[in-house]
């Protein structure tokens, strides 16, 4: 499934951004030896008067000329914060684009082989007369169709754990969430609180750039660049949490369009048995020849 490679590329991009968190975290300046700044100037080729900045933390050292610009942020505490934040984006980011393009992958699948059994979000879909006459007209009717019905379902945001459930719905996928627990080897409810977090948390980034809520009581711990507190463990968690849950997902939704696949293919099936039996059978033989006149008396 293509929506599921997609999620796993922006998965990769959120744990890029943890490790990139983790190799920075705690950096900070020292005056570098001479000895070493002349060895920096040798290996750049620069002049032995260039001014170098050191910075480094327990694994890395940077060295940098003093003219070249090093982003305060990763000096500053709670500077690398702005990492942990993107991390959350780009994974919710992932959660999205699965659901949606899972659905958009196999919604003429699910129409065909559910019809009038399919979720309620697919059978109040209306069609205008203009929609069904392009059916008619168009030379891959099933294509037309689909186009049609992806009209009503273009990407949206989720909001909470319950957007993912209709949207399982809509694929019928039966006791989804159940079935998702039990292949992450966790509690149902769990799966469904740690992804509330992670997506209410998106919206906090996103439309408040994570300020704290006054009026919470009580009061929200804050960092020291007055945003929300945020912790590398909290995150890591919840990202592991959300990949761990489209793993599953995707299995869940394979099977279930692996089944409507083999109903549709049993259906082609008796369609065909069906017209070959009340197809009139042509005799093979070969045709009489006409009758000859009688021959007359001899002249």
């Amino acid at each position: 499934m293509a929506a599921y490679e997609l999620a796993i590329q922006n998965f990769a991009v959120a744990e890029h951004l943890l490790q990139l968190y983790e190799l920075f975290r705690g950096l900070h300046e020292k005056p570098p030896t001479e000895e070493l700044r002349l060895a920096l100037c040798r290996e750049l080729s620069c002049p032995v008067n260039t001014g170098v900045r050191e910075s480094l933390n327990d694994h890395l050292l940077l060295l940098s000329k003093t003219v070249a610009p090093l982003p305060q942020a990763l000096l500053l505490p709670d500077g690398l914060n702005f990492l942990l934040r993107n991390a959350v984006i780009v994974a919710c980011t992932a959660v999205e684009s699965f659901f949606w393009d899972s659905l958009r992958e196999n919604v003429l699948t699910i129409v065909r082989a559910r019809r009038r059994g399919a979720d309620e979000e697919l059978r109040k879909l209306t069609l205008t007369l203009d929609d069904y006459l392009s059916i008619e007209g168009y030379t891959d009717p099933n294509e037309r169709l689909k186009q049609i019905i992806l009209k009503n379902f273009e990407r949206r945001t989720l909001y909470d754990a319950e957007s993912v459930g209709k949207i399982a719905s809509i694929m019928t996928a039966k006791d989804f969430w159940n079935v998702v627990a039990r292949r992450c080897g966790r509690n149902a409810t769990d799966v469904r609180r740690e992804l509330d977090d992670l997506i209410n948390r998106r919206n906090q980034i996103a439309h408040r750039a994570d300020r704290p809520n006054p009026e919470a009581n009580p009061p929200e711990e804050i960092d020291q660049n007055g945003q929300r507190a945020i912790h590398a463990a909290w995150v890591t968690m919840r990202i592991a949490n959300a990949k761990g849950l489209v793993n599953a997902a995707s299995d869940c939704f394979r099977d279930t369009i692996a089944r409507m696949d083999e109903q549709l293919a049993r259906d082609q099936e008796q369609l065909l048995a069906k017209q070959t039996l009340q197809t009139p059978v042509v005799s093979s033989s070969p045709a009489s020849p006409p009758p000859q006149p009688p021959a007359g008396p001899p002249s």
